[in-house]
């Protein structure tokens, strides 16, 4: 007869009803613990992100220190390449011939050619339109209106960048021009 009881009787025992309870805990549990476990590992990808991001900012702060660095050199040695070349231009046609002076000449071919090989790069100047961002314009004469008419000091870039500006001379167009510009204003 306790089939039957059962049968008919819908309410569960105390054991189903402790282990229904003891289900539903762990359930609970399981829930927190894979909550936890969901947080700890969106912190651990965030802190591994971060730290990827932290070596390539410590990446590229340590390549624009050297690169300061090179330019900062580079830029001393461009004093000594102007001195060769000065030196060169006053040169006594007379002592062109001598080999020690083409010693010389070796030396200086030689360090232009290292500092190239670094990413050093001449500046055109000479007859090319001024542009402020490569050149300086130290004085403005009678010429081609903007054409840069002589170069009173090279100029440099280090890998495309700009580490002297060329110090040139700037054409501000004729005379006779601006005195015609200046009579049809008059009138």
């Amino acid at each position: 007869m306790p089939e039957e009881e059962k049968l008919y009787n819908d309410k569960p025992t105390e054991t189903e009803v402790e282990q229904v309870e003891g289900i539903e805990a762990l359930k609970q549990a399981l829930a927190e613990e894979k909550e936890k476990s969901e947080k700890y590992l969106a912190n651990w990808q965030r802190t591994q992100a971060d730290f990827a991001n932290y070596k390539k900012r410590a990446e590229q702060e340590k390549m624009e220190i050297v690169e300061f660095a090179n330019s900062t050199l580079i830029l001393n040695l461009l004093t000594i390449v102007d001195d060769f070349e000065r030196a060169f231009d006053s040169l006594p046609t007379q002592l062109a011939g001598f080999s020690w002076i083409e010693g010389i000449k070796l030396i200086y071919n030689k360090l232009k050619t290292t500092l190239e090989a670094q990413g050093l790069i001449e500046i055109k100047a000479k007859g090319e339109p001024f542009d402020a961002l490569l050149h300086e314009a130290v004085m403005r004469q009678e010429g081609e209106e903007g054409i840069v008419i002589e170069e009173i000091q090279k100029g440099y870039k280090l890998k495309n960048k700009v580490i002297r500006p060329s110090m040139v001379i700037v054409g501000q167009g004729k005379e006779k021009e601006k005195a015609e510009q200046e009579g049809q204003k008059e009138e």
